[in-house]
């Protein structure tokens, strides 16, 4: 009796469909003096999107702090606070905001936070919840330039002669 043809191979030139996470149910309303915490991705076509965190102020969900990472992958990143941010003033529309968690009172200034509704890019915290932040590590460097060298402070010829010959020889 023959046996049954083997199976056809697994597909590996198209990757199984992912779907997206589904974001956290939170409260409408939080406690007393609790400020919302929200996710917000923004359109980054022709690279990566841009995600940052966005603390909402207890008088208009538009206006709050934007706590993000800035810079580049040549030089490196930076935790960046943006007081009294205004999405209405912003020519940067967000494309998404996801609503994450409500901050206790106990861990936020909203008065400080806002800055006396002053707009402003600062990087020192003025809350628990700020300096918690402050404290995750962001991306380093990781793009190598290519005219990065080495330069060797070379006091006088004989300096040079000494040198080569010690690469020379060892």
């Amino acid at each position: 009796m023959p046996l049954p043809p083997p199976p056809p191979p697994p597909s590996f030139l198209s990757p199984a469909p992912l779907s997206p996470p589904k974001p956290p149910i939170v409260a409408s309303k939080g406690p007393p003096g609790a400020l919302l915490v929200e996710l917000n991705a923004y359109n980054g076509s022709p690279f990566n999107d841009h995600w940052s965190y966005f603390v909402r102020s207890s008088h208009d969900p538009d206006v709050g702090v934007v706590i993000e990472a800035v810079g580049d992958v040549r030089t490196g990143f930076k935790l960046q606070i943006e007081r009294n941010y205004n999405f209405g003033l912003t020519s940067n529309p967000t494309a998404t905001r996801i609503p994450l968690q409500w901050i206790g009172a106990e861990y936020v200034d909203e008065k400080a936070m806002l800055n006396n509704e002053a707009s402003t890019a600062v990087d020192d915290p003025v809350c628990i919840f700020e300096e918690c932040l402050l404290k995750i590590e962001v991306p380093k460097k990781t793009l190598n330039d290519i005219h990065e060298t080495v330069s060797l402070a070379l006091d006088h010829c004989c300096s040079v002669l000494c040198l080569t010959t010690k690469l020379i020889y060892s």
